[in-house]
């Protein structure tokens, strides 16, 4: 799948706290967030989108959170570069994370 400049920058202006961003972000790759239960692992990207997220993620939280680390939400929970070097600029490879879904909740009277 593939994200793009267009996209990350809308989520970062949109946002109003550090989770808005890596929720957001995360909604872009996982269309069924809402369904999800867990993320084990991360999404890996190419060291160039890696970057510029975190620019990004940077001058975020300088502006709305100049007392903690800056960039450390996303370095915590952002995704990973590690063998992303085949990817192209924008390009997330989904296969490196382990997806959890919600279990369907059981219907009443055995239905």
């Amino acid at each position: 799948m593939k994200l793009s400049e267009a996209q990350i920058d809308k989520i970062f202006e949109e946002a109003k706290d550090q989770s808005d961003y890596i929720v957001g972000i995360y909604r872009l790759v996982f269309p069924d967030w809402d369904d999800i239960e867990a993320v084990n692992g991360w999404p890996t990207i190419s060291k160039k989108t890696s970057e510029y997220i975190f620019d990004k993620a940077m001058e975020f939280d300088a502006k709305h959170h100049p007392d903690v680390i800056m960039g450390g939400m996303w370095m915590n929970n952002g995704f990973s570069t590690l063998d992303g070097e085949h990817l192209a600029l924008w390009e997330v490879d989904i296969t490196t994370a382990k997806v959890t879904y919600k279990q369907e909740k059981e219907k009443k009277n055995g239905n």
